[in-house]
């Protein structure tokens, strides 16, 4: 499979925005972790190795809607830490939220609205909206764990890096 490589100014573009929300498909690469890659538009791919290198002082959140972001590559040590999540915390997110497994299609945009609603729904004296991502996250697979007929891996998979 060919993929396009992103322009850096895409790159560059994360770095202008506070907040960072991908929704694509998060690939692995068995044996190769630094080309785990966000499948992006057009057949452009954003490789771990790329977030790595980049540096985005203003970045505080990110939530990656996208399958496998947090798991680790057969063959990567126990105690590596090295995924898509990982890696934007690497470049600057203060906080990220990341899947650990394929995500269930339906799942996904209940989650969010739920996520989201969550954080910008209550005034917390200065307290940056970053640092509510966790409670945040925990509000919205809380949300989604009480629906009828949802399983243990389709609510167990949303993980939360950082602050």
């Amino acid at each position: 499979m060919s993929h396009k490589a992103i322009p850096s100014a895409v790159v560059e573009s994360l770095g202008n925005h506070r907040f960072s929300h991908f929704v694509c498909h998060g690939n692995l690469e068995v044996g190769r972790p630094f080309d785990a890659s966000f499948q992006l538009h057009d057949g452009q791919r954003l490789t771990l190795l790329e977030l790595i290198r980049s540096q985005l002082p203003a970045a505080e959140f990110a939530f990656l809607s996208a399958c496998h972001t947090a798991e680790m590559t057969e063959g990567s040590f126990a105690d590596e830490a090295l995924h898509l999540t990982a890696a934007m915390q690497y470049c600057g997110f203060r906080s990220v939220v990341g899947t650990m497994w394929g995500v269930v299609d339906i799942d996904g945009p209940k989650l969010v609205e739920h996520f989201y609603r969550s954080m910008f729904s209550r005034e917390e004296g200065g307290i940056p909206y970053y640092e509510r991502s966790a409670e945040a996250l925990r509000d919205a697979v809380q949300g989604l764990r009480r629906k009828k007929g949802i399983t243990l891996e389709r609510w167990v998979n949303f993980v939360h890096y950082g602050a």
